[in-house]
């Protein structure tokens, strides 16, 4: 009777457990109890009773807490680890790799909607607003993560130290904290921006039209508005708007619109240069106008856009704008150095209840092979340089006449200056854009339209 009686109340809340010793005490008493007993020998008896019902009690309540923290566990007994990630972000072949290399987890991945909504729900879950994953998948966002980077398992303690030199070092150092003592994320793929640029339209204005060449001959931005003025005299065609001018200027800067203090530098020589020069571009009559996404790639399909600066996701894009112009693009390496537009990373919260095993599981991930597998997927290119020369990265692609992408792309990708970026950035970045825009939609002087832009940052930021 007593054993059926813990058996069954182990599944109960603790809340019971005070009856349990009560009523425990009591059947052990009755069952226990001679007649003739003296006061004395029923008090010891008492005594005893209550504390094995005691012991029995507080092992009960150690069954159910037991129970409960094994809410990570499947019914199966494996370990289940809980996995957000977008579309493209990592390859889903990896992940099924990864749940037969690891037979004892249940990985289980939920892919949501990319960009501003998985990060709206991340940021509510980490803020004490959800029930969250085990592991997480982070976008160029990063750092606004870092502010809540004791929500996150430090991976360091993890030992990622030891797969560091696997990783190039600027994309490492973007999941890490200033002082690299916390790193909440491991690197997953990169986006170098390069130039990207119709051969034909460059043969026929008699510019330089081969990688080789162009790496050579154009270095600088001045060189490239240079040849962008000779074809748009014999073609008519140009580079696109202003502000993408500005904007790939700005992201090969080593500095942009915070130091590492978090005092605004987004008004000083470095920002006012890329300004200056983007303005330069349009006076030229070398930029495309200001105008909507579906206007712009309009444009490229027709002929309009004979180049542009591009990250290395923009080859889909680009293919997708621009069907009817199949075989007549090239990549080269861009002027001015090399900026990063992008690249994921893929981290572990804190509540997880099994963070090495969720450690070994993003290891594995973001192994250099697998890297290569979510580049022949979907054209991420991976963070682990030691893939590049491999023969499985070579990438001959037909829209591009042939042309091995990856060659190109690996040697900006070990070129890229990154600044220090800060959670305030994208406020300052679509005042600045919107400002500079008007420059060319609205025909407001460049100087004017600074100070505005200027005036209003600084408005919002002592807010």
């Amino acid at each position: 009777m007593v054993v059926k009686f813990l058996g069954k109340s182990h599944k109960r809340h603790w809340k019971f457990a005070p009856r349990l010793a009560e009523n425990l005490m009591w059947y052990l008493f009755l069952i226990f109890k001679k007649p003739g007993e003296n006061n004395m020998k029923r008090k010891r008896l008492s005594v005893a009773l209550l504390a094995l019902s005691l012991v029995l009690v507080v092992s009960a309540c150690g069954k159910s807490t037991s129970n409960n923290s094994a809410g990570n566990e499947s019914a199966d007994g494996k370990i289940k680890l809980k996995f957000w990630y977008w579309n493209g972000a990592v390859s889903d072949s990896t992940i099924e790799a990864a749940k037969e290399k690891f037979p004892n987890i249940d990985l289980q991945a939920e892919k949501l909607p990319s960009g501003g909504d998985f990060l709206t729900k991340l940021k509510t879950t980490i803020t004490g607003g959800g029930s969250g994953p085990d592991i997480v998948t982070m976008d160029g966002w990063i750092s606004t993560m870092l502010s809540y980077k004791e929500k996150f398992v430090n991976l360091y303690d993890q030992g990622a130290r030891d797969i560091q030199p696997q990783y190039l070092d600027w994309k490492w150092k973007l999941g890490t904290s200033a002082d690299d003592k916390y790193m909440i994320g491991l690197p997953i793929d990169v986006a170098p921006v390069v130039m990207y640029y119709r051969s034909d339209l460059f043969e026929q204005a008699g510019v330089p039209s081969k990688p080789e060449e162009l790496k050579e001959q154009v270095k600088t931005w001045d060189d490239y508005f240079n040849i962008l003025k000779q074809i748009k005299d014999k073609t008519g065609a140009t580079t696109t708007s202003i502000v993408d001018v500005f904007s790939s200027i700005v992201g090969q800067s080593p500095q942009t619109y915070f130091d590492t203090e978090g005092n605004y530098i987004g008004d000083q020589a470095h920002v006012k240069a890329a300004w200056d020069q983007a303005v330069k571009a349009y006076q030229m009559g070398i930029t495309f106008p200001f105008s909507s996404d579906s206007e712009r790639n309009a444009a490229i399909n027709n002929g309009e856009i004979a180049t542009f600066p591009g990250a290395s996701w923009a080859v889909g894009d680009l293919a997708s704008a621009a069907p009817d112009t199949k075989g007549k693009w090239n990549i080269a390496y861009p002027p001015g150095g090399v900026g990063n537009q992008g690249g994921s990373f893929i981290g572990i919260l804190k509540s997880t209840k099994h963070p090495q095993e969720a450690y070994e599981v993003i290891k594995f991930l973001t192994s250099p092979d697998n890297l290569v597998k979510g580049y022949k997927e979907f054209g991420n290119y991976p963070s682990t340089p030691e893939v590049y020369s491999k023969p499985e990265m070579e990438n001959k692609n037909e829209f591009f006449a042939n042309q091995d992408l990856s060659v190109v792309f690996g040697e900006a990708a070990k070129d890229v200056k990154v600044a220090h970026t800060d959670p305030r950035d994208d406020m300052v970045i679509t005042t600045l854009t919107k400002s500079l825009g008007s420059v060319d939609a609205q025909k407001k002087d460049s100087e004017k339209a600074w100070a505005e832009a200027q005036e209003q940052i600084k408005r919002q930021l002592s807010r």
